[in-house]
């Protein structure tokens, strides 16, 4: 999953399938590929059980056309705060803390670029579940086509492009440990 322990790499990208299961492309389609399902590290709906503490998470977009937008959500759709601390392998001269006055969500992230978060889930109770959810929406290959609201998204009101929604879920575990990690809070 990652470089270490509180270290993780997301590789994220849609993908698509033929009738026969087998993972298709369309090569001819000079407009730009769209998948129907979002994958991150070859998983589809993937979990991860994640301690009380803070991990770093490089999310890569592995797409060949799409563009994302991504929110870290509660199940009831409650924005979590988290730090942006790089993109594209540069780690930021500041910190910048999301949800903030003007972004609640990550920047928008094109096709191949990086951006790296730190999540302190001490923030929340052990047994909660939150979410990774993309809201880009894409008619085309071409570009994005809107951001969809987070209210629709979650209480599923949305029934657009199947690869707006949920894309990973973060399982909060206790943590007795020592969180030794340094605190971007402090370098805003």
């Amino acid at each position: 999953w990652g470089n270490r322990d509180y270290d993780v790499n997301l590789l994220i990208g849609d993908k698509a399938w033929d009738n026969a299961g087998q993972l298709w492309f369309n090569i001819v389609n000079l407009d730009g590929f769209l998948g129907d399902r979002v994958l991150v590290n070859w998983s589809w709906m993937p979990y991860l059980d994640v301690r009380a503490r803070r991990y770093r998470f490089r999310i890569l977009n592995g797409a060949v056309s799409r563009y994302f937008q991504f929110a870290l959500v509660t199940a009831s759709g409650t924005r979590v705060p988290y730090h942006l601390v790089a993109n594209d392998g540069n780690i930021m001269e500041h910190a910048i803390r999301f949800p903030n006055a003007e972004s609640p969500d990550l920047p928008v992230q094109a096709i191949a670029e990086r951006l790296d978060i730190v999540v302190d889930f001490r923030q929340v109770a052990p047994g909660t579940k939150l979410y990774l959810v993309n809201l880009l929406e894409h008619t085309d290959g071409r570009l994005p086509n809107r951001i969809i609201p987070l209210a629709d998204v979650m209480s599923g009101a949305y029934q657009g492009d199947p690869a707006v929604g949920k894309v990973m879920e973060f399982r909060v575990t206790a943590y007795s440990g020592v969180d030794r990690s340094m605190n971007p809070a402090l370098y805003e």
